[in-house]
């Protein structure tokens, strides 16, 4: 279940520094409904609450949101014989949230009475579910990437120290080999093992901390994909932050340094997130206080030599790098990033083809400034190209567009999240003119609140008493983008990608 900013301080109001299983007044409150599931040995039938409120925009270091104290509830647990049920996470719904679970096939039936009889299993019986799980699903060999997100998950319901010490110690032991059976491309790989470099710190191995954190940040990947490789920050100041959270030997599993600066924030001047700290937020509060008036102060010096740009240019083309001092290089760096984007935007304007040309030839994360900004303009328009041909072209889109792509990266998905907008403004638009259909469709206005669809749409509008909603007049389907030439420049490889993608998905 994931709740909106809403209920955001209404998770940090009920949630205690570590619970593992909400109670039934806290699951009514967010209006849980319990599953049932059938014990795969016994064939005990049981219900259990496997959805949890939380708050996927703000990523704490472990990679946990907000509510995710209650992550252990989605582990089914047969009451007579303790035997959990596997979740399935590549067969879930990634758009609703709502989780698969796993079958357990013959051949894993008949290995289970073996496994819980094993000394290794009675011990774990005492930490989470999530641990358990992890184990449960090596000896079995479920995916690398289902072993990995129940590795990680692992400490995060932790009750006790001793269970979140015992996730931690699992984590850094056996994560690098879970990630190394990944098919993904070797960022994705590093960046999960920054993980490893959290549960260090947790555990406070602070010295192999900061080596792993220095063997990975060596590694060559210049930056996230899509992000400007100029900027200091380009794999999202994970690194930075725990480094920060290193040199204080912060422990704390919400150490202030190591959290995004906006909920370190939080944690450090608001009252209803003071159960959230942990016993180093005091002085590393202190600490970050003392941080940001020095940067603020720096920022300033910079910013000061910004505000005469014929001075700084002259300054900049004369005195050797080695020579500026860290105030004048930074306005230096500043300076030519802003022509460098500048520049990226003026051939994105006046030489359309020559744009297109190094966008599909130069991968976004080899890209320069210069390249960076064009690619930004023509990416846009190519996903526009993308959206227009997949309206035009039925089979292509439900063929392309399925929820992963949509919630993926790249012009393709995001010609599908455009396509899928305009399509579902159409389906609304349909049954907003059809009366009678409408009413009929939204009587049980509930069933459909997993539907992210034109009915959904249309429903809510409905229900919220809207005479003439946004979507009435189809404003944003008139195709305004295709009389620009970067447009044109960019629907032949749109084209070619829609042909290349469907002949491999055939």
């Amino acid at each position: 279940m994931i709740v909106t900013a809403a209920f955001a301080l209404g998770l940090v109001g009920i949630a205690p520094a570590s619970a593992k299983i909400m109670t039934a007044e806290q699951a009514k409150r967010f209006e849980l409904k319990p599953e049932s599931f059938t014990c795969p040995l016994t064939g005990t039938r049981f219900k259990q609450f496997v959805t949890h409120p939380h708050y996927p925009i703000e990523s704490f270091p472990d990679g946990s949101h907000l509510g995710d104290e209650w992550i252990d509830m989605q582990i089914p647990e047969c009451p007579d014989d303790r035997v959990l049920i596997l979740p399935d996470y590549a067969a879930s719904d990634q758009s609703s949230g709502k989780l698969a679970y796993h079958a357990y096939s013959a051949e894993e039936l008949a290995q289970l009475p073996g496994l819980i009889s094993t000394a290794e299993w009675k011990e774990l019986l005492g930490q989470t579910r999530h641990l358990r799980a992890y184990w449960l699903a090596s000896q079995i060999r479920r995916p690398a990437k289902e072993r990995y997100q129940l590795l990680l998950h692992a400490p995060w319901g932790a009750e006790s120290d001793n269970q979140r010490r015992t996730a931690l110690d699992t984590l850094v032991s056996d994560l690098p080999e879970v990630v190394a059976e990944f098919e993904d491309p070797p960022e994705d790989r590093i960046f999960a093992l920054y993980y490893v470099v959290d549960a260090l710190r947790q555990l406070g191995h602070f010295e192999e901390a900061l080596a792993l954190a220095d063997t990975l940040d060596a590694q060559p990947v210049d930056a996230e994909p899509g992000e400007d490789p100029d900027w200091e920050h380009a794999r999202s100041g994970y690194s930075e932050r725990q480094r920060r959270a290193i040199a204080l030997d912060d422990s704390d599993r919400l150490a202030i340094e190591a959290l995004d600066d906006r909920m370190a924030g939080r944690l450090c001047a608001v009252d209803e997130f003071q159960g959230m700290r942990g016993p180093n937020a005091g002085r590393s509060c202190k600490a970050r206080e003392d941080r940001l008036a020095q940067q603020q102060e720096e920022f300033d010096a910079v910013y000061a030599l910004l505000d005469d740009r014929e001075a700084l240019a002259k300054n900049c083309e004369i005195i050797p790098l080695g020579s500026r001092g860290s105030t004048l290089a930074e306005a230096c760096r500043m300076a030519k990033h802003e022509a460098d984007w500048a520049e990226g935007e003026r051939l994105a304007k006046d030489e359309p083809s020559h744009v297109a040309a190094i966008c599909e030839r130069v991968p976004d994360h080899k890209r320069d400034t210069v390249q960076t900004s064009a690619c930004g303009w023509y990416e846009g328009f190519k996903a526009a190209a993308i959206k227009d041909l997949l309206l035009a072209d039925e089979a292509a889109y439900g063929a392309l567009c399925d929820t992963s792509t949509m919630l993926g990266y790249g012009t393709l998905s995001q010609g599908c999240i455009d396509a899928n907008r305009i399509l579902n403004d159409r389906q609304a638009r349909a049954l907003w003119l059809d009366k009678e259909a409408l009413r009929a469709t939204c009587r049980n206005i509930k069933s459909l609140e997993n539907e992210f669809d034109g009915r959904h749409i249309a429903c809510m509008s409905l229900e919220d008493g809207t005479d003439d909603p946004y979507w009435l007049d189809g404003e944003g389907e008139t195709g305004a983008d295709t009389d620009e030439p970067l447009y044109d420049a960019a629907l032949p490889f749109a084209q070619a990608e829609i042909s290349e993608r469907r002949r491999a998905s055939d």
